[in-house]
């Protein structure tokens, strides 16, 4: 606890004397620079719980976050009941799911900031909604193994799309509210954590359910969460596949200020031709 204590704080305080308040710079800086006006904090907390889309996310994160949060508790003890390993060998494979976070929950928010730059805020809801159905499809595979050869890498696999999930939500968060975005983004991660009581309800009363189909049931779960995201509506951004809270008009001014945001990048010089190319 000492160590695992010690680097908590020597973050903290790195935190404090070296890093910015908000991308834009300190909030005191702006606010006395007018580029944002100051609130306190239960008008900031009013505006981003009173968003349905908070909710939303906060229920897709519960299903990406939760999902992983239960899955650090019992799979080692899944592993040993299921195929009958030692709990040392069940704990080193089970391990192998908590060792993606190296690398996959950078790729769904890698993911969400390509999409966006190509496709406009519909690609980050495409990211959202194919980063839960992926993580949906593997959980639902990986409960069905009935071997251990099958299952490990079912499970790093399913892990994958756990992970990139928790980033590509919060690729998301910034747009729900700009004005309340540390209140967005407080209730869509207390999500992750309602979500990982919700799912070890599950396990704790399946009764003589076997934890296997206690694992289906949540891969449905995370199935349907990714399913309501082309029902995501967000002021100002279009939807996934159609946007009727934007009339004509904002849809074609928010096309055209994306196209306005690729900058045409010039390719290397043709040597044959003694040209240079544009490429949009």
């Amino acid at each position: 606890f000492i160590v695992p204590g010690g680097a908590a704080l020597a973050c903290g305080v790195c935190m404090i004397l070296f890093s910015d308040d908000t991308p834009k710079g300190n909030i005191s800086e702006l606010v006395k620079a007018n580029a944002i006006q100051k609130k306190s904090a239960t008008s900031s907390a009013r505006e981003g719980f009173g968003e349905v889309v908070t909710w939303v996310l906060a229920l897709q994160y519960g299903c990406c976050f939760g999902v992983e949060l239960t899955v650090n508790n019992m799979m080692a003890g899944y592993f040993t009941t299921r195929f009958e390993l030692d709990l040392v060998t069940a704990g080193t494979i089970a391990s192998l799911f908590g060792l993606m976070n190296i690398f996959a929950r950078a790729i769904g928010g890698f993911l969400s900031d390509k999409m966006n730059k190509k496709y406009g805020f519909r690609g980050r809801l495409g990211v959202q909604f194919g980063c839960l159905m992926y993580e949906g499809v593997m959980l639902f595979i990986f409960s069905r193994m009935n071997t251990i050869e099958g299952a490990i890498p079912m499970l790093i696999m399913f892990s994958i799309g756990v992970q990139a999930s928790e980033g590509s939500t919060f690729g998301v968060v910034p747009y729900v509210k700009p004005s309340a975005t540390g209140s967005v983004s407080g209730v869509v991660g207390a999500g992750g954590n309602i979500g990982a009581v919700c799912w070890g309800f599950i396990f704790l009363f399946r009764g003589s359910m076997p934890p296997q189909d206690c694992l289906m049931i949540v891969s449905f779960i995370v199935v349907f969460s990714a399913l309501i995201t082309p029902f995501v509506f967000i002021p100002d951004q279009p939807g996934l596949f159609v946007s009727p809270h934007l009339t004509a008009e904002q849809l074609a001014a928010i096309d055209k200020a994306h196209q306005a945001t690729k900058v045409p990048t010039i390719e290397p010089q043709d040597e044959e031709a003694g040209e240079l190319k544009v490429k949009a």
